[in-house]
C-alpha cells in the first residue's frame, strides 16, 4: 500500500498498486478519521485521467456506506476548485482523484481539511495508520451519494475574475489545458477579463491518455510543443499551459519558457509593488525553501514579511491560515505553483494564468525579468533529477549525503529537526563556495531531487557558477 507522500497517495493504476482496493481502503481510513472527529460531509473531485471519475464515485460510495454525507462534482474540475468549494460550501473534508502532472498510467488520492488546505503531516500521519488498519476491515458501500451541480464552478470563475480586477483588452494568449481540467475554466476567465484567447484545439479535449503531449507536465518543454506552434502561427507572445488537474502552469513568452522561479519572481515583484503602492504595510509572501532566494530583496524593498516552508504547497496553505494577522500577497513554489487571495488554499493554475496575463498586458515579461536581474542580482536555479531505481536506494543515497566530508562542501544543514524557523522536513542543504544545493528524496518517485541555486553580478558569472555547481553535484552523486 502506498501511503501519503508529498502529494498524497499516488501510484501506477495496476492491481496491487493504485486500484479499486487502494481507493476503497484509503476512503475507509479517511472515513474512520472523520467519524472519530465528529466530521460529517466530504466533497470529492476528479480530473480527466483514466478511471478518475470511476475512482471518485467508488470513494463516494465508501463514505456513504460509512454513514457520511458525500458529494461528487458532476464533471472533472481543477484541484484548486475543490479547495475553493470545500471552503465555500462548508464541507468537513475534500478528496481529489488526481496524479497531477504524472504520466498517463498514474493516478492518485489527495485529502483536504475543512480550511481547503491539503492535509498536513499531523493529519496524514494519523490517516496512514487508519488506512493500514482498513486493509483488514470490512468495507461497506452505498451509492446514495450526491452529485454537485455546476453553480459553484461558475461562482469560482466569477470570484477569480473579481479578485484579479484587471482589463486584459488588447492581450492575446495561446492556451492549452494539455487535455486536462483547465479547458472549461482558463479560457472563460481570460475572456471574461477581455483577453483574446486562442485555444490549442487538439489539446482541449478531456483525454487521460494525453495523446498529443509527450508529457502532461507543463514544467517540461516537451509538453509545450503544440503551444509553441500555435504561438508562432498566430504571432502571439504569451502562451500558457496547465497540467491535468490545473494546479500548475507553464509560461512561454516570445518563445522563451519562463521557469517556475522566474514567474515567481515576476509575480512577487508585481504584486508586492501593487500592495506597497496601495499604502499597506502588513503583507507576506510565502515560498518553499527550494524556491528562488531572489524574492528576499524584493520583500525587503516593499516591506513584506517572507516565510519559507518545506516542499509541498500544503505548507503554504497551512501557514496562510495560521497567519491571518498578515495580508497574503503571494505564495509560490519553483514547480510552477502560485496562489494569492482568499478563495483557495492550494496552488491555482486558473488564477495564476490570470495573474501572469495581468502582468503581461502591461509589460514585456522578458524585459521585466531582465530589469529585476539588473536591480537585485542574477539569481539562477536548476533542478536536477537523479533516477535511482527504487525509493529505498534514493533514501540510502540521501542519508549518505548527510555525512559528507568533502573539501568543496563548506557546510551540510539537515532540516529533519527544523532549521531557521522552517518546519522539520526531509531536506538537506549543501553550502558550496559557488552557491547552495537543496537535496530531498521525491515524495512520489524513486529519485533524488537536487535544487541548485546561485547568485552572480552578471548573467555570465551566474551561469558559470550554475554549470560548475551542477557538475560538482553530479560527480558527488555518481561517487556514492
Amino acid at each position: 500500500m502506498i501511503l501519503f507522500g508529498t502529494g498524497g497517495i499516488r501510484g501506477i493504476m495496476r492491481e496491487g498498486e493504485f486500484d479499486d482496493k487502494a481507493v476503497m481502503v484509503a476512503s475507509k481510513g479517511v472515513a474512520e478519521y472523520m467519524k472519530a472527529n465528529g466530521l460529517k460531509s466530504v466533497l470529492i473531485a476528479y480530473d480527466t485521467r483514466l478511471n478518475s471519475e470511476h475512482f471518485a464515485k467508488l470513494s463516494a460510495s465508501v463514505f456513504s456506506g460509512e454513514g457520511l454525507e458525500s458529494y461528487v462534482f458532476d464533471q472533472p474540475v481543477p484541484t484548486p476548485v475543490l479547495s475553493y468549494a470545500v471552503r465555500k460550501l462548508g464541507m468537513d473534508m475534500g478528496i481529489v482523484i488526481t496524479a497531477s502532472h504524472n504520466p498517463p498510467q498514474y493516478n492518485g488520492y489527495k485529502v483536504y481539511t475543512s480550511n481547503g488546505v491539503q492535509a498536513i503531516p499531523e493529519v496524514t500521519d494519523i490517516l496512514s495508520e487508519l488506512v493500514l488498519k482498513a486493509w483488514e476491515q470490512p468495507i461497506q458501500v452505498n451509492e446514495k451519494y450526491h452529485i454537485l451541480d455546476s453553480k459553484v464552478l461558475d461562482d469560482y470563475v466569477e470570484e477569480v475574475a473579481k479578485l484579479l480586477n484587471v482589463s486584459l483588452t488588447g492581450l492575446s494568449v495561446v492556451y492549452s489545458p494539455l487535455h486536462g481540467t483547465g479547458a472549461r475554466f482558463v479560457p472563460k476567465l481570460l475572456r471574461t477579463l477581455g483577453a483574446n484567447v486562442i485555444e490549442v484545439t487538439e489539446q482541449m479535449t478531456h483525454d487521460g491518455n494525453f495523446p498529443t503531449a509527450k508529457t502532461p507536465n507543463p514544467e517540461d518543454d516537451r509538453a509545450l510543443e503544440l503551444l509553441r506552434e500555435y504561438m508562432k502561427n498566430h504571432k502571439v507572445d504569451l502562451g500558457l499551459a496547465t497540467d491535468p488537474d490545473a494546479d500548475r502552469v507553464g509560461v512561454v513568452y516570445k518563445d522563451i519558457r519562463l521557469t517556475g522561479n522566474q514567474v515567481g519572481v515576476i509575480l512577487s515583484h508585481a504584486l508586492g509593488k501593487e500592495y506597497y503602492d496601495s499604502g499597506k504595510r502588513n503583507g507576506m509572501i510565502i515560498k518553499t525553501i527550494v524556491s528562488t532566494d531572489m524574492v528576499k530583496p524584493i520583500c525587503e524593498e516593499f516591506g513584506l514579511k517572507l516565510f519559507e516552508v518545506p516542499t509541498g504547497f500544503k505548507f503554504i496553505g497551512d501557514l496562510v491560515e495560521k497567519r491571518k494577522d498578515l495580508d497574503f500577497v503571494l505564495g509560490f513554489e519553483e514547480s510552477c505553483g502560485y496562489l494569492t487571495g482568499d478563495l483557495a488554499r492550494d496552488k491555482d493554475a486558473v488564477l495564476a494564468c490570470g495573474l501572469v496575463a495581468k502582468v503581461a498586458v502591461r509589460n514585456n515579461l522578458t524585459e521585466y525579468l531582465d530589469t529585476l536581474y539588473k536591480k537585485y542580482g542574477y539569481y539562477f536555479e536548476k533542478l536536477l533529477n537523479f533516477e535511482l531505481g527504487s525509493v529505498d536506494h534514493a533514501k540510502e543515497i540521501y542519508e549518505k549525503l548527510k555525512d559528507l566530508h568533502l573539501p568543496n562542501v563548506r557546510e551540510v544543514i539537515d532540516y529533519s529537526n527544523g532549521y531557521d524557523g522552517v518546519i522539520p522536513n526531509e531536506t538537506i542543504r549543501l553550502n558550496f563556495d559557488e552557491g547552495i544545493v537543496y537535496v530531498r528524496p521525491s515524495g512520489t518517485e524513486p529519485k533524488l531531487k537536487a535544487y541548485v541555486m546561485v547568485k552572480g553580478d552578471s548573467e555570465r558569472s551566474a551561469r558559470d557558477s550554475l554549470e560548475k555547481l551542477e557538475r560538482e553535484m553530479r560527480n558527488i552523486i555518481s561517487s556514492l
